[in-house]
């Protein structure tokens, strides 16, 4: 008998009250909230997931065959029926944020407020007819990457997504290591880029509470995304830019871990 697939977590904070579930993006993965983690479980209980793709990289494998988006928004959700969460607050970042919006189109009764950052949802995009240059020169960049995957593939999706600030060598920053290692998730993106779904669906977001967080500094679909989810979404969103780029709230995780908080309680 196969056994039903979770995502690797972690908790931590108080159990009562409604959890934040950290869901990361496809190349940092669940390190990158670790920072957060720390300073929101002060108040809050905090589930720090890790994508599929992301426990196949740390192991230089890809994903099992049938592997989709979908995959990653139904782990997550065995994953919470194990722990035993029925409502959540859920942050989602890029690649996250893409699985973050699945699952609450999938399960709204689930969500007590929704955060994405930055979501690679092309398929909203798509849906607007926006972005179509750069949604095809991605799509070939990425279907175009074959393992083993290269240092130099790595560094072309960096600077596409603008997490290497101009002039600076992506090989001298603290993020590298990590980034290097966990290259081999390059092999599993095109699913990001192929999910689809029905803008209509989106109706059955409208009475929840959706923050919309991008970066000042971001360009593209990844500014633009925001727009087009909260023309959808409808008056219960809101969108927040803070400084710098795609990891703004990394770069200004005091200022990010502020507005979750306030947005949170706000909700209630």
């Amino acid at each position: 008998m196969v056994m039903p697939v979770l995502m690797q977590f972690e908790t931590s904070g108080p159990e009562k009250g409604v959890p934040i579930v950290l869901v990361p993006g496809g190349l940092s993965g669940w390190i990158s909230w670790k920072p957060h983690a720390e300073i929101l479980s002060k108040d809050y209980r905090v589930i720090r997931v890790q994508l599929l793709n992301m426990t196949a990289a740390e192991k230089n494998q890809i994903p099992e065959e049938g592997y989709s988006l979908r995959s990653e928004s139904e782990a997550l959700k065995r994953t919470l029926d194990k722990l035993e969460v029925e409502k959540v607050n859920l942050v989602g970042w890029s690649h996250g944020g893409e699985v973050s919006l699945d699952f609450a189109l999938n399960y709204p009764s689930r969500i007590n407020t929704l955060t994405l950052i930055e979501p690679a949802t092309y398929w909203v995009a798509r849906a607007y007819g926006q972005f179509e240059d750069e949604q095809r020169e991605f799509t070939e960049f990425i279907r175009g990457i074959h393992a083993p995957v290269t240092e130099d593939d790595l560094i072309r999706f960096l600077k596409w997504n603008g997490l290497v600030p101009e002039g600076m060598d992506p090989k001298s920053m603290p993020q590298w290591p990590v980034w290097n290692r966990l290259k081999p998730a390059f092999l599993s993106l095109h699913t990001v880029i192929e999910h689809t779904d029905d803008l209509g669906r989106l109706r059955v977001l409208h009475d929840v509470p959706v923050m919309l967080v991008r970066g000042r500094d971001s360009v593209g679909f990844n500014f633009g995304i925001a727009d087009m989810l909260s023309k959808s979404l409808g008056s219960n969103a809101k969108i927040v830019t803070l400084p710098d780029a795609h990891a703004s709230h990394i770069i200004a995780k005091d200022k990010f871990i502020e507005e979750l908080q306030h947005f949170i309680r706000g909700s209630k």
